[in-house]
């Protein structure tokens, strides 16, 4: 069996860190309007986790409009689990936000009970990932902390100390992206998230290698401990990711002839 984590996350009914990874589709439109259609086709594809990337929202200064719109996300979006992102425009984001301006989202989606999840960068650092982690854990919000290499992969022991980090500041999920240059890459990331699962089997775990090389991770990840991937069901928020129909029939195969289902 593949290596699952020793203490899944239940979310809205659905298992991070199970048997079968999570399929999430990122939400990238930047108007008001077309983040609601944009909702409405991302929940007819059934997703197990919506990622809204408020980093595109061409509103996100304005505080009102931002709670509202992720009032009516909360209420379009029934019991689909939300993970809530503002990007850091240092690892990928569409474009720059203030800190305060992300903050106020953040503090404003958690106390609303309006997202599941909230994603902070470990570049953020430990007392400020501290003081959000007290905020989300007084809600009933899970937190991802997050690394993001858009140029390179680093070796399996920087890509296994990150992940550590990410758990000792407070992470329940711990993520890393990195880019691959080679083959050799890929295999890095699937070491290095194998070994972390190993060393840190509470944890579930969301690694992926980007690009058209590292779509193969996307896919067999979860052979190596990452409990989540994620797939273009309306857009696609970062290079390599695959589109979800075609994701859940390869997911049905490695289910069929893996697990025996």
């Amino acid at each position: 069996m593949r290596p699952k984590a020793a203490k899944p996350v239940i979310i809205r009914g659905r298992e991070l860190g199970g048997d079968k990874p999570l399929i999430c589709f990122p939400l990238v439109e930047k108007t008001p309007d077309a983040v609601l259609e944009e909702t409405k086709t991302a929940v007819g594809g059934s997703p197990d986790v919506i990622e809204l990337r408020s980093d595109a929202w061409n509103f996100i200064t304005d505080r009102q409009t931002s709670l509202n719109m992720l009032k009516e996300i909360r209420r379009l979006t029934n019991d689909i689990p939300l993970l809530l992102t503002c990007r850091s425009h240092l690892e990928g984001g569409f474009q720059k936000v203030a800190s305060k301006t992300r903050d106020v989202l953040y503090m404003e989606a958690i106390e609303n009970n309006l997202v599941d999840i909230i994603d902070i960068e470990l570049i953020n650092g430990y007392c400020k990932i501290q003081k959000l982690k007290q905020i989300t854990s007084s809600n009933g919000v899970y937190l991802i902390v997050s690394f993001h290499d858009f140029n390179k992969t680093p070796s399996k022991e920087v890509i296994f100390a990150t992940i550590a980090k990410e758990i000792a500041f407070g992470g329940d999920i711990a993520k890393v992206a990195v880019m691959p240059q080679s083959m050799e890459d890929i295999l890095t990331l699937l070491s290095a998230t194998l070994l972390a699962r190993r060393e840190f089997p509470e944890t579930p775990l969301i690694t992926m290698s980007m690009g058209a090389l590292g779509s193969i991770t996307r896919i067999a990840g979860w052979l190596f401990g990452s409990d989540l991937t994620f797939a273009v069901g309306v857009a696609s928020s970062a290079p390599g990711q695959i589109p979800a129909d075609d994701l859940k029939k390869v997911y049905q195969v490695l289910y069929d002839s893996y697990l025996g289902n």
